[in-house]
């Protein structure tokens, strides 16, 4: 595994750019947790995907089936409706 090397100027650059005030003396600390995230992005990156291929792991979602529903059986649950008409609760 190759170690990222991120550098103290772009650790400040980062909290420029997010606006935070990092502590100089957190920099050294914050450069080697930034460097230990993307040498893990590293190691995910050689991890097969499931999307095919020789290494797929089977799916455990079901299957996308298209199923007729009735308007009157997905009302029976909503507690306040008038005819096919929903009141909901304001957002706003």
């Amino acid at each position: 595994m190759t170690k990222s090397k991120i550098t103290v100027e772009q650790v400040r650059r980062l909290g420029e750019l997010a606006k935070l005030e990092i502590d100089p003396a957190a920099e050294e600390d914050l450069r080697e947790e930034l460097s230990a995230v993307l040498d893990y992005f590293d190691v995910l990156d050689k991890v097969p995907q499931s999307q095919g291929g020789e290494y797929a792991l089977p799916s455990r979602m079901r299957s996308d089936e298209v199923r007729p529903s009735e308007p009157t059986a997905v009302l029976k649950g909503v507690p306040q409706k008038k005819g096919r008409l929903v009141r909901a609760p304001r957002v706003f």
